[in-house]
């Protein structure tokens, strides 16, 4: 007898999953324990969690509610399900700080490669906290406890590049985003010195873009793509609001086409290195200068 063939899973699906195993574990119940429960194989409940299984309004509730979810948590479960896959999620942010948004969460813990362009600030994940602080603090629109709730979050999400299994990482990153003071030239020395650590790790590599080479604001805003090993690639970007997840093949072929780019006029790894070290020592010289802020 043949055997059944895998089908990609989307990123709708795999947050369902990954919600329905949150659920679970919060519940302590093991998939044999819930099997029992709400009557469905253990191999159902572990297609279900890891999205290779399509879920119904109905199984998704009757799994939610024996793990004791709470009535929000079952309609906003039910909400995901009724969503289309067609390639095109906007998930507003609403009360969420963007670095908490589950969708974003799960997206970039089960890639298995990402690469960025930023032409704007350093990326998040690879952000200090004294410099996440000041970029905040730059928006104006989060108090000062929201502020360190944000940046909090922030730096939790980091914890995903210092995992055994991290995602190989790429970013590209404009010469402008490293020139602009968004913090006093002691923070911005830090900042850039984090980021020549960052470079020096196994699975993560940082190119710069001179402007020279490529002028600001030429290759559009800021994006990512994921890629993973058995699942459709994903697009992600980013406004204040909204969260946009695209992985409609053109699309993505779209922004590949833009990363090409992007890495036809970076440096190279080796020389993205020299040119920030030279720009460290820079702003340490700064440090004690007239431009320096207290």
């Amino acid at each position: 007898m043949a055997g059944t063939t895998e089908r990609d899973t989307t990123a709708r699906e795999r947050e369902i999953g990954d919600e329905l195993k949150r659920l679970r574990v919060r519940a302590d119940l093991t998939a044999a324990d819930l099997s029992k429960r709400v009557g469905f194989s253990a191999s159902k409940i572990s297609r279900m969690e890891s999205g290779a299984r399509g879920v119904t309004e109905i199984d998704a509730t009757l799994f939610a509610a024996n793990c004791g979810a709470s009535r929000k948590e079952v309609l906003n479960l039910v909400g995901l399900v009724r969503e289309a896959d067609d390639g095109y999620r906007l998930r507003p942010h609403e009360a969420r700080l963007v670095d908490q948004l589950p969708s974003l969460i799960v997206t970039e813990t089960t890639a298995t490669e990402i690469i960025e362009f930023e032409p704007q600030v350093v990326p998040g994940l690879l952000q200090i906290e004294p410099y996440a602080r000041n970029l905040f603090r730059w928006g104006g629109h989060l108090d000062s406890q929201e502020v360190e709730r944000a940046v909090d979050a922030r730096m939790a999400r980091q914890k995903l590049l210092s995992r055994p299994d991290s995602p190989f990482a790429t970013f590209y990153i404009h010469e402008q985003v490293l020139r602009a003071r968004v913090a006093e030239p002691r923070i911005m020395h830090e900042q850039v010195l984090h980021l020549l650590l960052a470079s020096s790790l196994e699975r993560c590599a940082v190119r710069v873009i001179l402007t020279e080479n490529c002028p600001g604001g030429v290759l559009g805003p800021s994006f990512r793509v994921l890629r993973y090993n058995h699942e459709r690639p994903t697009v992600y970007a980013e406004n204040q609001t909204l969260s946009l997840f695209l992985e409609k093949p053109d699309d993505v072929a779209t922004y590949r086409k833009v990363l090409a780019r992007a890495a036809s006029f970076a440096l190279d790894v080796g020389h993205s290195r020299e040119w920030l070290a030279s720009l460290a020592s820079e702003y340490d010289q700064a440090k004690d200068g007239p431009d320096a802020r207290s």
